[in-house]
């Protein structure tokens, strides 16, 4: 029994490597493909199935690969681009991206460091499409929303085919200037908007001048209609009452030529008098 011992802690041990590497765990949050001999057999637990668990493969001639399942996160600092105005600037951006297709990724890129090195490569390349056709005012401020929309589909069309990734998202976190320029951008800003300050000024004196020209000539047609409706009631007047009509006037060229202090000579007996001759009786 004693000289069978060696011979069957051999066996157990062989029989214990036999099992270990007979089985293993997919865990929830990861997925695996099973190779044999480095050839693609299976996929386990990959996005839209839920197979987590123990299984078994071939021992020493099955291998297992898995990957994370998760959203991944892809960080790009500092990455320099020149806008469509020929503004350098220094773009930091970061990208979620899934593993959809286990077997395309390891074909493609093996471990999740070498796809996320190549899902880095393509981000560029579609963030440099996206930035390069549009200015840098868009890109600071206007556009940005709708640029990491377009930046996200061009990536994810060029991630799923390669890579077999889903990218979930694309967010420009910052944009700006390099320091050497920003002098010089920020005074061609400055002088951009005066000049749209000072050509909206003159709409705005230009745009004045009309109103107050129409103002003018609506005020001048009022009056003229004014003017004539006052005629109009002075000729029905004068017609329905002469003598009415005609003391209404000498009154208004009373008011009209004798101002306070204001001395005049006059016969007594002239026209322009008649009616204060007649107060008194004449």
């Amino acid at each position: 029994m004693t000289r069978n011992m060696p011979i069957l802690i051999g066996a157990a041990l062989l029989v214990l490597i036999v099992i270990l590497n007979s089985v293993f765990v997919v865990r929830q949050d990861h997925q695996a493909i099973v190779l044999r001999f480095g050839q693609y057999t299976r996929v386990i637990n990959a996005p839209g199935t839920d197979q987590p668990g123990l299984y078994f493969k071939l021992p020493f001639v099955e291998s297992v690969v898995q990957f994370d399942r998760r959203s991944l996160g892809l960080t790009l600092n500092a990455q320099d681009f020149v806008a469509s105005d020929q503004e350098r600037l220094i773009v930091d951006a970061v990208v979620r991206w899934q593993i959809a297709e286990p077997r395309r990724f390891y074909q493609s890129a093996l471990t999740e460091q070498g796809g996320a090195q190549r899902l880095a490569t393509f981000a560029q390349s579609a963030i440099r499409r996206a930035l390069g056709s549009a200015t840098t005012n868009d890109i600071i401020s206007g556009r940005r929303a709708e640029l990491m929309q377009r930046i996200e589909s061009d990536l994810n069309a060029a991630a799923a085919t390669e890579l077999g990734v889903r990218v979930l998202d694309v967010r420009i976190r910052q944009a700006d200037f390099p320091d050497e320029t920003l002098d010089r951008v920020y005074e061609r800003m400055r002088s951009e908007r005066q000049q749209v300050a000072g050509r909206i000024r003159a709409e705005g004196a230009r745009d004045a001048t009309i109103r107050l020209a129409e103002a003018r000539e609506e005020s001048e047609r009022l009056r003229g209609q004014g003017e004539g409706e006052r005629a109009r009631i002075f000729a029905r007047a004068y017609g329905r009452d002469p003598e009415f009509a005609a003391f209404y006037r000498s009154m208004r060229a009373y008011d009209t030529a004798l101002e306070a202090g204001t001395p005049i000579v006059v016969p007594p007996d002239s026209d322009f008098f008649r009616y204060m001759q007649r107060r008194r009786g004449g």
